[in-house]
């Protein structure tokens, strides 16, 4: 009897790990189809454009080369771009971050007549397509006279109502005892704010720094709509008018776009930790 048990045992956990390797397997074969696109990419920009376009498939250059890159710094005001880039994804990821977690700590834990019907209002914004906006939103920014500007391209996008939505429910899954203590210790809602709040839903706060991060620096449409002088214009902008005019030298159009996706791989590869804890933790409290 005890022996029957025992082959049991085993096969069962012999079944167990074959399947956890086909899964592993599967999970591997599914990343390696989703980064070769990015690695290939990589990888061809260090090659001559003859040989990216030959009919011969490579993944390795055959002939490496930093020309394509010389090109693109010789021909493109990429440090301006950089700048641009940064100083605007920077800004609304700031202001998006400020706002969010006051919002949602106003959202979760306070307490004002009308609160569901305002969240509501703001939940609803999340179904509003940006191209319906597009045409006021340009209207508003010509009035202030912030075309081809800085401000042009931030205040559009200073409140996000995703984030907003996503530190609410994050902010939930605080007990309401921990806050009372608080203010029974004579703290202010201000200060229970950013003196208890905030450093418990740090991860969630990377999470929503990255996302926003990410989607600003790879705005293209509104950039493109506002923003008409060389000396405002962001890495996308740049990078799409170079590419229609550089179509027959696909190399240079390939480094550029390793330029401009480098700061977005940096700072996954800094948050990592954080963003991968902040998703698990708005999973389960979500």
């Amino acid at each position: 009897m005890q022996t029957t048990r025992i082959r049991t045992m085993s096969r069962y956990r012999a079944g167990r790990l074959t399947a956890r390797f086909f899964l592993h397997l599967v999970l591997l074969a599914l990343g390696l189809c989703m980064v070769f696109p990015l690695l290939w990419m990589v990888l061809s920009s260090f090659k001559p454009s003859l040989e990216v376009i030959s009919v011969e498939f490579h993944l390795l250059p055959r002939t490496w080369t930093l020309r394509n890159y010389e090109n693109v710094f010789e021909q493109l005001q990429m440090g301006r771009g950089y700048i641009n880039s940064l100083v605007v994804a920077g800004s609304v990821t700031f202001f998006v971050l400020l706002s969010a977690t006051a919002a949602g700590f106003l959202f979760s834990k306070l307490r004002f007549k009308g609160r569901e019907l305002l969240f509501f209002v703001v939940l609803g914004s999340v179904m509003v397509p940006p191209q319906i906006v597009l045409i006021p939103l340009y209207f508003l920014i010509s009035r202030f006279h912030w075309v081809n500007t800085y401000q042009g391209l931030i205040f559009p996008f200073m409140m996000n109502a995703f984030g907003i939505f996503l530190m609410r429910q994050t902010m939930h899954g605080i007990p309401n005892d921990l806050l009372e203590a608080a203010h029974m210790d004579g703290a202010s809602d201000f200060r229970v704010y950013y003196s208890v709040i905030l450093p418990l839903i740090r991860s969630s706060i990377a999470v929503l720094g990255i996302l926003i991060f990410l989607w600003t620096w790879d705005e293209f449409l509104w950039p493109l709509v506002t923003i008409t002088h060389n000396e405002t214009k962001t890495l996308p902008l740049i990078l799409s008018h170079f590419s229609q005019a550089e179509q027959k030298f696909p190399g240079e159009s390939l480094a550029g776009a390793t330029l401009v996706i480098g700061p977005v791989l940096l700072a996954y590869i800094f948050f990592q930790r954080h963003f991968v804890r902040g998703l698990s933790m708005t999973g389960m409290k979500g």
